[in-house]
């Protein structure tokens, strides 16, 4: 580390935080908020924090053990409200139909601009 990079650190502490962390928490002061999204099938209105923190998704990982494909119907009941209310994951796996689980994971990972979907059979 040279004496320049040692300066501009001892400079970042000083003065709170540093440029990049900064930066971080104005994006997701931006991002602060709620997303919603009425489940085509059941009519229930699910909705989720529009910045969704990354340890959400680490903990459904976790709950998926050696299993890839677990991995989203863990993080759905973990990040999402379903009619303002949390619904268990064996509540969400045994009442929440598949149409409604499959739009809500489009909605939840989904891409929000709609500009090149045109030959995508789901928009």
């Amino acid at each position: 580390m040279s004496k320049d990079d040692t300066t501009q650190t001892v400079q970042d502490n000083a003065s709170g935080d540093s440029a990049l962390i900064e930066k971080l928490k104005k994006h997701k002061a931006a991002n602060a908020g709620i997303n919603e999204t009425k489940l085509p099938d059941t009519g229930i209105t699910a909705s989720w924090p529009k910045f969704k923190p990354h340890h959400v998704w680490m903990k459904a990982q976790r709950l998926s053990k050696k299993n890839p494909h677990a991995v989203m119907d863990n993080y759905l009941p973990l990040i999402c409200k379903f009619d303002g209310e949390k619904m268990t994951l064996e509540e969400f796996k045994s009442l929440i139909p598949t149409d409604d689980v499959l739009h809500l994971t489009g909605e939840v990972m989904g891409d929000d601009d709609e500009e090149g979907n045109e030959g995508n059979v789901l928009h």
